[in-house]
Order: structure tokens, then sequence, then C-alpha cells
């Protein structure tokens, strides 16, 4: 009798056992549940508060630009601007994430105003460096070394300065670098007056006239004389440009991208980008991809020399 109880109670004993065994097992795997689904959540809502965060911080750039001149700014066969200048400008952002781009093609005054008006954020036209321009913009770090040469008929005389060109007849856009030369040319020089007619029409335009005679000679890029050539087959020489002469038409040879003047952060990044583009060959890829070949990417001594202004 002993013996059957004392199994009984044991038998008992470790049914109880047994069952409070598996009432713990399962409450710790319950919490244990509960727990990971908690952590979760936990990162869900974390990587959702990330990435709005993210889009928060991300910020609309627009960059204008009036569309030409070609190789520097054009629309291609997809009507999307692009262009050394443009090509450039996009590398720029692709290696500033919190930044996204956005350009606009526009008439060449409209850039200024809308970089006045706090529309645009950026201007985009292979821009030359000059103080008056300078006391209200911000400039970006060069990203090209512009060359000039004077345009002319095949069958004119050859000019090889301004003073070739007195009493000729010049065509440019206003406030355009070229022009501007021009223009002071005449301020010095009273008894060699050039004849300037001015105009908005693209360069295609004015190396047409300067082929039939319209106009006497132009000013381009050594870059834009190849392109436009190349392009459209125009019948028309060159020569280059005295190296006093070519002061007329910049302080320096470089182009720039330009900004209001409130937007130094801004342009402190894209002057970092710059610099990266020039180290890993970017600049010079793009260069010789827009310039036949050619590279005409700054040099780095200029652009460690640091910021213009």
């Amino acid at each position: 009798m002993k013996k059957n109880l004392i199994a009984t109670v044991l038998g008992t004993a470790l049914v109880i056992g047994s069952l409070t065994g598996c009432g713990e097992a399962a409450t710790a795997s319950a919490n244990a549940a509960e727990t990971k689904a908690e952590e979760a959540t936990e990162k869900t809502e974390s990587s959702e508060t990330a990435d709005q965060a993210q889009a928060v911080e991300v910020k609309t750039i627009k960059a204008a630009t009036g569309g030409g001149p070609k190789p520097y700014v054009y629309v291609g066969e997809d009507d999307q601007p692009t262009g050394y200048d443009i090509e450039v400008l996009k590398a720029v952002f692709d290696i500033i994430p919190e930044y996204d781009l956005e350009i606009e093609v526009t008439d060449f005054p409209s850039v200024f105003a809308g970089l006045n008006a706090g529309n645009y954020q950026i201007g985009v036209n292979n821009f030359s460096y000059n103080e008056e321009r300078a006391s209200s913009y911000l400039y970006s770090l060069p990203y090209d070394k512009v060359s000039y040469v004077f345009v002319y008929g095949k069958d004119q005389t050859p000019i090889t300065s301004l003073a070739d060109a007195a009493g000729l007849s010049f065509e440019g856009g206003a406030g355009v670098s070229v022009t501007n030369a021009i223009e002071h040319w005449n301020e010095l020089n009273p008894d060699a007056q050039i004849n300037i007619t001015y105009t908005e029409a693209d360069t295609t335009v004015e190396l047409q006239h300067i082929q039939d005679g319209t106009t006497s000679f132009g000013i381009i890029d050594g870059p834009m004389y190849t392109a436009y050539v190349d392009e459209y087959g125009f019948d028309i020489d060159k020569s280059n440009i005295p190296e006093d002469e070519v002061k007329l038409i910049a302080d320096n040879l470089y182009a720039y991208y330009i900004l209001p003047k409130d937007e130094t952060e801004l342009r402190d990044k894209i002057d970092e980008a710059i610099k990266q583009l020039k180290a890993d060959g970017t600049l010079k890829k793009l260069s010789e991809q827009f310039f036949g070949g050619v590279d005409q990417s700054p040099e780095d001594e200029i652009l460690n020399a640091g910021k213009t202004n």
C-alpha cells in the first residue's frame, strides 16, 4: 500500500512538474516572439523615420541656362539641355546627394533676373569673370579654360587684331563678354570704331551671317568654332586673337557657374565637387568629349588657389 501511495504521489508530482515546465516554455516562447515583434516594429519605425528625414533633407536646386552656345550649352535631340557646362553640373550634383538638380532653359537675360528674384540658384552659360558681375553674384571655382578666335569669311582678308577690324561690322549679344570687348575697344579707339549690331540670334545664325557677308567678323572660342564647322559645314576661317586683346574679353580665360550672394553653402559644395571631378579625370573626359578631343579643364593650381569671390 505504501509503495502504491508513494508511486501515485511521485507520478502526480511528475505530471505537475511536466505541466509546469511546458507552461514556462510556452510563456518564454511567447515573450520571445513578442520581443521580436516589438524589435521589428521599432526597426520599421526607425527605418521609416530615417527615410522621412532623408526625404526632408533633399533640397531642389534650380539652374537656369540660355540654351547656348554649343558645345557648352545646347538642347539635344531629346529636347533636354546638354553640353559641357551642363554635363559637368550634372556630374557635380551626382556627388552632392543632399540636393536634387533641375535645369531650365530660358532666354539669356532671364538667367540673371531669375537669380535676382530667387527663382534660380545657379546660372549656367559659360560665364566669364568680371568685377561688376562679381559684385552681384558668387562665382564657383572654374570648370573650363576658354580660348578665343576671330572668325571671318573664307575669301576675306584675315583678321588678326581688332585694329584690322576697324570699320567692319560685328554681331553679338548685349552683355556677352565678346561684345563687351568690342565696346571697350571702341571706347579706347574712337578713330578705329567697329560697327556693332546687337542680336539675340544663336551662334548658327551669327556664323551664317559671317559666311554670307552680312557681318564682317565674329569672335568665338576655339571649341565652338570647331563644333559648328564640323556640324554645319560653314565655309569660314579663323585666326588666333593676340594675348593683349584677349584680355579685353575677360579678366581671365576661365568659365564659372554663378549663384546668388546668399548661396555660399551651395557654392562651397559645388567647389569641392569640381575639385573632385578634376582629380578623378571626369573634367578631362567631358572636355575631350565635347571639345573634339581637347582637354580644356582648368589647371590644378588654379583650382587650388581658392575662391574667386
